[in-house]
C-alpha cells in the first residue's frame, strides 16, 4: 500500500512490478497485444467474408462474443483482474471482427459519392453521440451515488449497462436489418480459408503497388496515422493517470469531451469537402492533430492541470471524428467498384498492421524509466509521416478517375464473360451435347 507523503496530496510513483511490468505499462501493453493479434487474425476473417456467404454470420457471432465478454466482466474483483484483462483482449478482437463485417457492407450502400459522404458523417456522429450519452449517464450515476472514486464498482455498472444496451441492438441489427450476401469470390481450388487471406494480402499489395500509386500512398498513410491516432487513447490515459494523477472520474470527463467533440469533427469533415478535396482535408486534420499533441507535451507536465488536459482532449476529439469520416469517404472513392470488398478488407488490414507499434515504443520507454512526456511525443512522428504520405498521393481527381476507369473496364470484362457463357449455353442442347446446327 502506497502512503502519501505528509504535506502532499499526490501519491508517489509505484515502481513495483507485476508480471514483470510496471503498473503504468499495463494499458499500453494491452494495446500492443491487441494490435498484434488483430493484425494476424484480420486476414483470416477477411477471407471468410470474401469467399463465403457467412458475412452476416460473422457479424452475429462476433457481436455475441462481444456481449459474452461484457457480461463476464460484470464480475470483476480485485482478485480476478488478470483474467478480466484476458477477457477484454478477446472482446477487443471480437470488436474488430464485427467492424470488418460491418465495413464489408459499406461500399454497397450507394453509388452516389455525395450521399456516401453525408451518410458516413452521420454514422460517425451517431456513434460519437451514443458514446457521449453513455459517458454522461455513467458519470451522472457515479456522482449521484457518491461512488465516483470506486473503480471496481464503476466498471461493474458500466458492464451491466453496456450488456443491456448492446444485446438488443446487436440482435436487431444482425437478425433483422442486415441481409445475407453471396461470396464476393469463389475459393480457389486447393486453397484454404486459413491461408488465402495472407496470400490475398500479398497479391493485393503487389497489385496496388503496380497499378494504383495514389491508393498505395493512401494506405501507407492509413498504416502510419491510424497507429498514432489509435494509440492516443491508451498512451494519453496512461499519461493522465500516472503523470497528471487524474482520478477515474476526471479521466471519464476527458474521454467524454473527446467523444463529444468527435461529433463536431464529423461535421468539420462533412463541410470541408465543400471547400477542398478530401486529401487536403485529411492533411489539414493531421497537421492539427500533430500540433495538438506537441502542445500537450509542452503544457501538460504535472498534477493540477485538468483544464488544460480537457482542452487537449477536446481537440483530439475533433481530429478523430474528422479523420475517420474523411478517410472512409476517400477510400470509397479511390477503389474500383468491382474490387471494393477486396480493397476495403485491405484498407482495414492496413489500419491494424502497425497499430501496436507506438504503444510498444511507449511501453519500452516507460519500462526504461524515460519521462512519459518523451513517450507521448513519439506520436508526433506518426502524424508527420501521414502528412508526407498524403502529399505523395498526387492529385485527388486523378485517383478518382483511375478508379472509375478500372471499374468500367472490369464491368465490361464481366459483361463479355457473361455473353460468352450465354452463347455457350445456347449452343448446347439439354443433354449437354452440341446442337445439330453446329
Amino acid at each position: 500500500m502506497l502512503e502519501i507523503p505528509e504535506g502532499s496530496s499526490n501519491a508517489p510513483e509505484c515502481n513495483e512490478r507485476i508480471y514483470g511490468l510496471r503498473p503504468s505499462s499495463f494499458i499500453t501493453t494491452y494495446g500492443t497485444v491487441v494490435g498484434l493479434i488483430s493484425a494476424v487474425c484480420l486476414p483470416v476473417v477477411g477471407a471468410v467474408l470474401d469467399h463465403t456467404r457467412r458475412r452476416r454470420l460473422v457479424g452475429l457471432v462476433s457481436s455475441m462474443i462481444h456481449i459474452a465478454c461484457m457480461f463476464a466482466q460484470i464480475f470483476l474483483t480485485e482478485n480476478n483482474w488478470f483474467m478480466m484483462v484476458l477477457i477484454q483482449i478477446v472482446a477487443a478482437l471480437a470488436g474488430w471482427m464485427h467492424t470488418l463485417a460491418v465495413y464489408a457492407y459499406l461500399p454497397e450502400l450507394t453509388d452516389d459519392p455525395d450521399l456516401l459522404v453525408s451518410w458516413t458523417a452521420n454514422f460517425q456522429m451517431i456513434q460519437y453521440a451514443s458514446l457521449l450519452l453513455f459517458l454522461m449517464y455513467m458519470l451522472g450515476i457515479l456522482y449521484a451515488t457518491g461512488y465516483n472514486d470506486d473503480d471496481i464498482l464503476s466498471a461493474r455498472i458500466s458492464m451491466i449497462s453496456s450488456t443491456a444496451i448492446a444485446m438488443p441492438s446487436y440482435l436487431w441489427t444482425w437478425m433483422g436489418l442486415m441481409k445475407a450476401r453471396d461470396a464476393f469470390h469463389p475459393l480457389p481450388e486447393g486453397s484454404s480459408l486459413w491461408t488465402i487471406g495472407f496470400q490475398r494480402v500479398y497479391n493485393t499489395s503487389k497489385k496496388i503497388c503496380g497499378r494504383y500509386r495514389a491508393l498505395m500512398w493512401f494506405l501507407i498513410n492509413v498504416m502510419i496515422v491510424e497507429a498514432g491516432q489509435a494509440s492516443i487513447a491508451s498512451i494519453a490515459l496512461t499519461y493522465l493517470t500516472d503523470t497528471l494523477q487524474m482520478s477515474t472520474a476526471e479521466n471519464g470527463i476527458a474521454i467524454l469531451l473527446l467523444f463529444a467533440f468527435g461529433i463536431l469533427g464529423a461535421l468539420v469533415a462533412k463541410k470541408s469537402v465543400n471547400f477542398m478535396n478530401p486529401i487536403y482535408s485529411n492533411q489539414l486534420c493531421q497537421v492539427v492533430t500533430g500540433a495538438n499533441t506537441a502542445i500537450a507535451v509542452i503544457i501538460l507536465y504535472g498534477p493540477g492541470q485538468q483544464i488544460q488536459a480537457y482542452i487537449v482532449a477536446s481537440v483530439w476529439g475533433i481530429c478523430a471524428g474528422w479523420k475517420i469520416c474523411i478517410e472512409r469517404f476517400t477510400i470509397c472513392q479511390i477503389i474500383p467498384k468491382n474490387q471494393d470488398a477486396e480493397l476495403m478488407g485491405f484498407y482495414l488490414f492496413s489500419s491494424q498492421v502497425l497499430i501496436w507499434f507506438p504503444t510498444l515504443i511507449f511501453t519500452a520507454m516507460n519500462e526504461a524509466g524515460v519521462n512519459q512526456r518523451a513517450g507521448l511525443s513519439i506520436l508526433i512522428a506518426f502524424f508527420l509521416g501521414g502528412i508526407v504520405s498524403l502529399w505523395m498521393m498526387g492529385p485527388y481527381e486523378e485517383a478518382v478517375s483511375l478508379a472509375r476507369e478500372e471499374s468500367d473496364m472490369l464491368h465490361d470484362q464481366s459483361n463479355i464473360a457473361e455473353q460468352e457463357l450465354d452463347e455457350e449455353e445456347k449452343s448446347t442442347d439439354g443433354n449437354g451435347k452440341m446442337s445439330i446446327c453446329e
